[in-house]
């Protein structure tokens, strides 16, 4: 027992579980080409995760086996990271006084709550996606809030969203589309009054009440004739510790190379 908890919390197996999860993320890149698949993992960001595994039956069999997989390396991995913490870095950065072991420790620690996050992130907080509106349409939400999109502003050629799924993503470049001018005024309701309100572009979303409104592409509305959104309307109680952990990570990382150029030095 005592050997197999060894070999949990070794670096050989650090080593190994940070291949295979890159293999995995590179084979999910890989099977987006086949447009089933593209659109199944996007069918995976509407939802929050588990409520999209709940309708596993309803998934594309590759995908469930890629999630499956990436899951149980994900596990093996934060279990690695934990006994490695435990056994090792918390042991040297008692017996040793410097400074660099215990800053080691503190990034590993950082990291291990981080990954906790995100496995948290999977099951908790709420989330809907592939929300089509057009200007002055709203979308009610189950609480009383209530999302308005007041303005779309989209300066390229509407001929650009008339054109497949498949060539409209091959296209989107940054000469074909103008990520930063192209933007749609949102405004988030709470029982009629306004609490939040902003400009939401790709990349730049609009945040409100603990609320995260996401502008994923424009299509084109063939009822009015003219360009509406998809939004993403998300909520999570951990995004603020998200930022705040992922901030100390980079920091003691930054510290950890200063220490680790000066002992070299």
């Amino acid at each position: 027992m005592k050997k197999f908890i060894k070999y949990l919390s070794s670096l050989k197996l650090t080593t190994v579980l940070l291949v295979l999860i890159v293999i995995i993320l590179l084979s999910g890149g890989f099977l987006t080409r086949y447009d089933s698949i593209y659109y199944g993992f996007k069918d995976m960001n509407h939802l929050i995760t588990l409520d999209w595994f709940l309708k596993f039956d309803s998934q594309h069999p590759a995908i469930i086996s890629w999630f499956i997989v990436l899951c149980v390396v994900a596990v093996l991995f934060g279990v690695n990271l934990v006994l490695c913490t435990a056994d090792y870095l918390m042991k040297i950065s008692v017996k040793k006084k410097s400074r660099y072991p215990r800053l080691l420790f503190v990034v590993h620690v950082v990291f291990a709550i981080i990954l906790l996050m995100h496995a948290l992130s999977l099951v908790v907080g709420f989330k809907q996606g592939d929300v089509v509106l057009t200007q002055g349409e709203s979308l009610e939400l189950d609480n009383g809030f209530v999302i308005k999109v007041d303005e779309i502003h989209y300066i390229d050629d509407e001929a650009f969203l008339k054109k497949g799924k498949k060539s409209h993503r091959l296209q989107m470049t940054l000469d074909a589309f103008h990520y930063k001018k192209n933007y749609a005024g949102i405004s988030l309701f709470d029982n009629e009054k306004i609490v939040a309100s902003g400009k939401a572009s790709i990349f730049s979303p609009v945040f409100g009440k603990g609320y995260q409104l996401t502008l994923d592409k424009f299509v084109f509305d063939k009822k009015s004739g003219k360009p509406a959104v998809i939004l993403t309307v998300g909520k999570n109680p951990l995004t603020w510790y998200f930022f705040t952990f992922y901030g100390i990570g980079i920091v003691s990382l930054l510290l950890l190379l200063v220490l680790r150029w000066e002992k070299q030095k």
